[in-house]
């Protein structure tokens, strides 16, 4: 094939990995470009590299090897040293963290449960960071209750705002010299 045939052909039709393979490549590079461009040329420049993956007569694994790391690629369009915050990696460590929270608790409950069950007691009480948990079995019913007057809301919201602000690297709000 001529170098005039891959100019005049149009992107040819990618398949299902090679089109998955560069959307988690240019999620990538979305997060890392997060903390040097602000949201609308962020954008403008993602979409422009779409646009230019899809063009490309290459295959997808050539043309993201030429375009290198997304972190590298990320710091070759900041402007300036100044960095900003990752918003969109705050909230998701947030939504993971609160994830592992419940995760916790509601073992911390089953394992109540489990431990009421085998001891043939009617109910059994305990306390998780502050939250009174009750676990209780009858003959015809079990359950939990957990009682606390705001620790159960600021215990996750504690949590998750921790994990907001040093995922989302917060320290790097603040006003230019």
């Amino acid at each position: 094939m001529s170098d005039k045939t891959l100019e005049t052909s149009p992107g040819r039709r990618r398949s299902l990995g090679e089109k998955l393979r560069a959307d988690f490549y240019l999620t990538r590079l979305d997060w890392h470009l997060e903390s040097v461009l602000p949201g609308r040329a962020r954008r403008a420049t993602v979409k422009e590299l779409r646009q230019t993956l899809a063009d490309d007569p290459r295959d997808v694994t050539t043309s993201l090897r030429d375009l290198g790391s997304p972190k590298v690629l990320a710091e070759q369009y900041a402007n300036d040293s100044h960095r900003r915050p990752l918003w969109s990696v705050g909230v998701i460590a947030a939504g993971a963290a609160l994830l592992v929270y419940w995760i916790v608790f509601l073992s911390f409950v089953s394992g109540m449960l489990a431990a009421v069950e085998s001891l043939g007691s009617t109910q059994a009480e305990a306390t998780f960071f502050t939250i009174k948990v009750s676990a209780y079995s009858a003959a015809g019913a079990i359950g939990v209750i957990w009682t606390s007057d705001w620790a159960w809301l600021i215990l996750p919201t504690a949590i998750a705002s921790i994990a907001f602000l040093l995922a989302a690297r917060s320290w790097r709000v603040r006003l230019r010299p």
